[in-house]
């Protein structure tokens, strides 16, 4: 795993600017702390900071040049089928210097060009520089499990694996994007291609980029396609599963450093450690976190697991220092990011690697088979869409007459989704501040730019999806939205944070595309969800397991804003001197302050995101020299 960058220009003779290229391989130390490259010619500069997984000797030193000299490369993750391809190239006339899936990954370019790309299995993210075309070409992997961002301006292409390096090189200069500050407090993250930088992208998954003459022109080489096959029954299916599975987590062992897993204890995970137990002849190294004040213990689901599979198992009860630990880890999103659960990502990661180089984790069953709790409950507004609307308005009416509690939220909002359309109500199922609460948060002037920059990025997936029946459409939505920007942003910002490699063999593309065949009923029924797994996992997993509601590493968000981060969100966002004021306006946030620490509301996620927010601004402030 590593952080790649580079600037290619216009002008062909354009002197590549060191001090900037090396300022954004800087910032992506952290990404790759064994080695650290550069490349450059007249008009184009290419670096690379490696974490080295294979081949951990020199050999594997990136960018690295084709042996024809034309082709410079640099990669960011893993090629999970690469010693297949190099026997496949190997039968070609191509020999090898290494043992690295870089090297196989440039010969595959220099042999098939840009349809390279079709061949391979795994997580990655890579630019490739043709020196006597002067074309640049930037891949990311089939679902985003890699990340690259990229700008365009003053005859430049610029990218990186994370903002901060773009930023690092002065290429945020044009100021903060209104459409992605609102898009952040509607999902608590930025949904790409946008970037909270106006004229900085994220790069989709399955998409490639061309840079030639100066042009840039976007190609889409892989798409999700839901295709449901009603030959498939749940034993077939199972069959099917656990084939792919074995055969993902097999392939995904290749390393030549300590590998374990994340092990929460829920099925997805476990079912990644079973698969690892089987084709591993050495007890499997996993890591588990807990709070001695989370509200409910989960940790013992994770020991069940560990001690039905053998593994040698880590667990560590935590006590954060919350103010700390915000301040350090928020830095490494680039952007505003306020998903809550990026928090026991970075302290498990930072668990895992005092062991281990690599870790395997359980991401990706929820988005293909139908296990997330907003999707259950949008099929349930969706049977009560059937009342008449007389009915569902007087009810709507008397919910409003109760007195006020977190339970009756709640049901005053699924009363209010029985008026919305299939979409909009799961939008609102993914929404944390809805539209009236943006309305009355933001200051004017900025509630007038949002307006001025409108962007929906969810009704275009929407849109892509329409053909597609409500139930499978919100798979897809989870899938090439939720997923890319929101889980898998969170898995490689906070591990990469610590220099460890995160895998996630339930998202190999011949799974998820499996997956996209298998009938909905096979996926949820009558309120049993992943039906598909746990009929697949019934006699391999505990059944304490399968029985267990959904979870991951559980944290006491709602609890500490009414202890330990109580002052701080005073001192920080209510007071003078907030950085947030000139987008949010006090007064509302101190209502929903005062809701949540009087115990009548619970709006943990709601001024998390706020808070986030407020250390964001403090830190680029202090980048206030490069332009941002």
């Amino acid at each position: 795993m590593c952080g790649i960058c580079g600037i290619v220009y216009d002008d062909p003779g354009h002197e590549v600017d060191l001090y900037r290229l090396d300022r954004m391989s800087t910032a992506l130390a952290h990404r790759g702390p064994d080695d650290s490259g550069a490349w450059h010619q007249p008009g184009a500069g290419l670096a690379h900071r490696r974490l080295s997984i294979l081949d951990t000797t020199h050999a594997g030193h990136q960018p690295m040049v084709s042996t024809d000299g034309n082709l410079v490369i640099v990669f960011n993750g893993e090629i999970y089928n690469f010693q297949e391809l190099q026997e496949i190239l190997e039968a070609r006339g191509s020999s090898f210097h290494t043992k690295c899936d870089t090297e196989v990954l440039l010969e595959a370019h220099r042999v098939w060009g840009d349809n390279a790309v079709q061949q391979l299995n795994g997580m990655f993210a890579y630019a490739c520089f043709d020196k006597e075309r002067r074309r640049l070409v930037l891949v990311r992997d089939r679902l985003g499990i890699k990340p690259l961002f990229y700008t365009q301006q003053n005859g430049a292409v610029a990218f990186a694996s994370e903002l901060d390096a773009l930023v690092q090189g002065g290429f945020a200069g044009q100021g903060l994007n209104p459409a992605a500050i609102d898009a952040y407090f509607t999902y608590l993250y930025i949904p790409g291609p946008d970037t909270i930088y106006k004229n900085v992208f994220k790069l989709m998954p399955g998409e490639r980029l061309v840079v030639e003459e100066g042009r840039i022109t976007h190609e889409q080489y892989w798409r999700l396609e839901f295709k449901e096959d009603p030959a498939w029954t749940l034993p077939s299916a199972a069959e099917a599963f656990l084939s792919l599975l074995d055969d993902a987590v097999c392939m995904q062992r290749i390393s030549d450093v300590p590998l374990g897993a994340f092990l929460s204890g829920g099925m997805d995970s476990s079912a990644v450690v079973a698969a690892l137990s089987r084709c591993s002849d050495k007890p499997v190294k996993t890591f588990t976190i807990g709070f001695d004040d989370a509200h409910r213990d989960e940790t013992r689901f994770a020991r069940i697991a560990a001690q039905h599979f053998g593994a040698d198992h880590t667990e560590e009860i935590l006590h954060p220092d919350m103010i700390d630990t915000v301040a350090r880890f928020v830095r490494h999103f680039g952007e505003p990011f306020a998903d809550s659960s990026a928090l026991p990502m970075w302290l498990v990661s930072q668990v895992a690697r005092g062991s281990v180089t690599v870790a395997l984790s359980g991401d990706g069953g929820d988005e293909l088979f139908g296990g997330y709790t907003w999707m259950h409950r949008n099929l349930q507004v969706a049977t009560f869409r059937k009342i008449p609307g007389p009915v569902r308005q007087l009810a709507a009416v008397m919910l409003h007459t109760w007195p006020e509690s977190p339970a009756v939220h709640q049901l005053r909002r699924f009363a209010q989704d029985t008026f919305l359309s299939p979409d909009e109500s799961f939008r609102r199922r993914l929404t944390c501040f809805g539209p009236e609460l943006r309305q009355a948060l933001y200051t004017s002037d900025f509630a007038q730019a949002v307006f001025n920059h409108q962007i929906d990025r969810y009704a275009e997936h929407c849109t892509r999806a329409q053909t597609l029946p409500d139930n499978n459409r919100m798979l897809y939505l989870d899938t090439m939205m939720y997923l890319p920007d929101d889980i898998l942003t969170k898995v490689d910002r906070m591990s990469m944070a610590h220099g460890l490699e995160a895998r996630v063999p339930l998202l190999d593309h011949r799974l998820v595309e499996f997956a996209a065949t298998v009938p909905f009923p096979l996926k949820y029924a009558q309120g049993v969800s992943k039906r598909l797994m746990k009929y697949a996992l019934r006699d391999t997993l505990p059944p304490a397991l399968l029985a267990q509601r959904k979870q991951g590493f559980a944290i006491p968000i709602h609890r500490w804003f009414r202890k330990e981060l109580r002052d701080h969100f005073r001192e920080l966002v209510l007071e003078s001197g907030s950085r947030c004021a000139q987008y949010l306006m006090v007064d509302p946030i101190q209502r929903l302050f005062d809701r949540h620490v009087a115990g009548v509301e619970n709006y943990g996620h709601h001024l998390w995101a706020v808070l986030l927010f407020e250390h964001w601004l403090r830190q680029v402030e202090t980048k206030s020299a490069l332009g941002v």
